[in-house]
């Protein structure tokens, strides 16, 4: 792809992201909470983890238990996030549609129509990553303070945990998983020859 054309897309992506305001925040407030309960749900394996031979002195079955109802959790989590995340872009695409069709009419080919869609997801991905892991760690940071004054013989997980290691995986996860969901939203549209306007 030629740099020209980069930016033609990235430029048609600003624009569509502020001129649907409403939605963009919708779909980052989404994307945020899926990441959010996804995050939650690591902290409280690798607190699991750390504290099992503390919590369960007598019965060792539980933590096998409790493992397996995490992994378990962790298998359906993705998938359902996933969904979450596709039908906040059908929106945005539902919104779009008449462009879309306007642009099938004359000739435009499917990734021509895609790419806007595709840099879209990618920058609301990332934006939902950041403000997801700023939020757990202020929820994080506020349960950690309240939790050492009740619970001194579980060790926790220190906040900086969050902002320093878990970071990088959901900005690598937002910029992945958001712009395939808008190709899987799209796809419906786009088999359509013309969207009636």
């Amino acid at each position: 792809m030629k740099i020209n054309t980069f930016k033609y897309f990235f430029l048609d992506a600003i624009k569509s992201l502020k001129r649907n305001v409403t939605l963009t925040i919708g779909s980052v407030i989404s994307i945020s909470a899926t990441f959010f309960i996804v995050g939650l749900f690591l902290l409280y394996m690798i607190l699991l983890n750390k504290n099992s031979a503390t919590i369960f002195i007598i019965n060792k079955q539980a933590v096998t238990i409790f493992r397996y109802v995490g992994v378990a959790v962790f298998i359906i989590l993705p998938p359902l996030s996933l969904l979450l995340i596709v039908n906040e872009i059908k929106m945005i695409v539902f919104s779009r549609r008449c462009e879309i069709s306007i642009m099938k009419s004359i000739g435009a080919t499917d990734w021509f129509i895609r790419w806007p869609f595709i840099i879209e997801g990618l920058v609301i991905g990332i934006i939902g990553a950041f403000v997801a892991n700023l939020a757990l760690f202020c929820a994080y940071s506020f349960i950690c303070t309240i939790a050492k004054e009740f619970l001194t013989e579980i060790s926790l997980v220190q906040p900086t945990f969050i902002i320093k290691t878990m970071i990088l995986p959901f900005v690598i996860a937002g910029a992945f998983i958001v712009p395939i969901a808008s190709i899987i939203a799209l796809r419906k549209v786009l088999n359509c020859a013309v969207l009636e306007i």
